[in-house]
């Protein structure tokens, strides 16, 4: 068993958990897919998004957290297993960016989806300002920091352009 002191998870190391594991990290294989993986992954986050989104505020905060949480425990243990830094199969921190780009906008008509899936995936590929400074941090937290600042950098967008009337 191996646990993860900083976010306070455990797994077993046996070749089922490694492969369960990687299945989670990579969206239950979207991440395997060769061409736009990230783009793939980012496809739940909307799934999360429209399956939480008529929940209670406090609610859909305690969920999405939960999954950052459990998002940082999955990539942090394939990260270990396959000895590299932010493998590319990873997109679950793709899922957590986008549901972030999307979260507690209430009225989010397809429009709105589609041009926040369009930023998210711009900011995340780009890393502009202030995007990039997360590109530092180390771990699981390292692999999800970045796409969660690409979220919120598009979640702010957005709601500018609803806020005028643009979206």
């Amino acid at each position: 068993m191996i646990t993860s002191k900083r976010i306070g998870t455990s797994w077993t190391n046996s070749s089922a958990s490694v492969s369960t594991i990687k299945l989670l990290g990579s969206c239950l294989g979207l991440g395997y897919i060769k061409r736009a993986p990230g783009t793939f992954g980012s496809i739940p986050g909307i799934v999360l998004f429209l399956l939480t989104r008529n929940l209670q505020t406090w609610v859909q905060i305690l969920v999405f957290m939960g999954f950052c949480l459990f998002a940082i425990g999955i990539a942090e243990k394939i990260e270990k297993i396959d000895r590299s830094k932010d493998p590319e199969e990873v997109v679950i921190d793709e899922a957590a960016g986008m549901w972030l780009s999307l979260f507690l906008i209430w009225d989010a008509s397809i429009l709105t989806i589609l041009v926040g899936f369009l930023l998210f995936r711009l900011f995340d590929i780009l890393k502009p300002f202030p995007v990039n400074l997360f590109q530092t941090f180390r771990g699981g937290t390292g692999i999800l920091a970045d796409d969660l600042a690409a979220g919120m950098l598009t979640n702010f967008i957005l709601r500018i352009l609803l806020l005028r009337g643009i979206l």
